[in-house]
Order: structure tokens, then C-alpha cells, then sequence
């Protein structure tokens, strides 16, 4: 298997209210950095963001980006991941934040966009709903899934570049 390239770093990602700002760049040479369970997905190259508000800088969560089509790591924890801290939840900036992950993606040429979320994370699910994404089937979680504290159910929800 060849080594993925190397991401550049991204165009400024922001809109009225959030801004991304890039954390750091993962790729294979990170590997040994994970636990041995999640190894697997140092093949796909990922950005890692924190999710800050534009008028002041407050930092109010994270979001990342797997650019791959490696099917075993999109049906066990899909391309992209975010939270946003406790304190600052219900405002919307997941879906702002959700919006400017799904333009990189597709510049990237990642489609569909697949992120798996909890069945009973409703505020999560309805984020990505706002966005576009749909929802595919709720799987069984992977062992990579478990292992990162996921399932036992997910639902796999899915967006298309347009």
C-alpha cells in the first residue's frame, strides 16, 4: 500500500460567525501516535480544526476531516468527527462548523461525506440534517467505533458534493 499524500494546508474556512482554525495536519507518519487499535486510520490523511467564534476568538469546539475512500475506515468511523463544548451547545455552531467541513470535503473530492452518530445524540443528528446529510441505516459499531467509546448502534448519515 502506497503512503497517502501529504494534505496542504487549507484555504481560510470561516463564515459570519465561526471560524476553523487548523490545529494540525495527521497522516501515516502518525501512526505510532495512536493507540494500536486505531492505527488503521493513520493511512488517511486528516485535518484537525477548533471551532472558534469570529467575534471574540472563544474557542467552542473541534471538528476534523479524513480525506479517504478506504470503505473499512468510512463504515467504521466515517470521515468526520466534531464536538462542541458543553457550554456552548444549542447555538448552532456545529452546523456552521458541519457546512464549512462539507465544502472542503468536497474540494477534496470526498463524496459522499459520511459521519456516524449515536441513535439517541439528537442534537447531533439534527445538526447534520440542517446541513443536507441523510440518513443511510444504523449499523452495529465496529470495534474501532467501541473502542473510541461509540455504539453499540450507529447511524451512518451521508451528503453528496453538488
Amino acid at each position: 500500500m502506497t503512503a497517502a499524500p501529504a494534505l496542504p494546508p487549507p484555504q481560510p474556512l470561516a463564515d459570519d460567525v465561526i471560524e476553523l482554525r487548523l490545529i494540525r495536519i495527521l497522516g501515516p507518519d502518525d501512526a505510532a501516535q495512536r493507540p494500536p487499535e486505531m492505527r488503521f486510520i493513520a493511512a488517511a490523511p486528516e485535518y484537525r480544526f477548533a471551532i472558534h467564534l469570529r467575534d471574540d476568538g472563544q474557542r467552542v469546539g473541534r471538528i476534523h476531516l479524513r480525506i479517504t475512500d478506504d470503505p473499512v475506515i468510512t463504515r467504521a468511523i466515517g470521515h468526520s468527527g466534531y464536538e462542541v463544548d458543553q457550554a456552548h451547545r444549542q447555538r448552532g455552531y456545529a452546523t456552521r462548523a458541519l457546512r464549512l467541513i462539507r465544502e472542503l470535503a468536497c474540494q477534496h473530492g470526498v463524496s459522499p461525506l459520511w459521519i456516524l452518530i449515536e441513535p439517541d445524540n439528537l442534537p447531533s443528528r439534527k445538526a447534520v440534517e440542517r446541513v443536507g446529510f441523510e440518513l443511510v441505516d444504523i449499523v452495529s459499531a465496529s470495534p474501532p467505533a467501541v473502542a473510541l467509546g461509540l455504539g453499540p448502534e450507529l447511524c451512518r448519515y451521508a451528503v453528496s458534493c453538488t
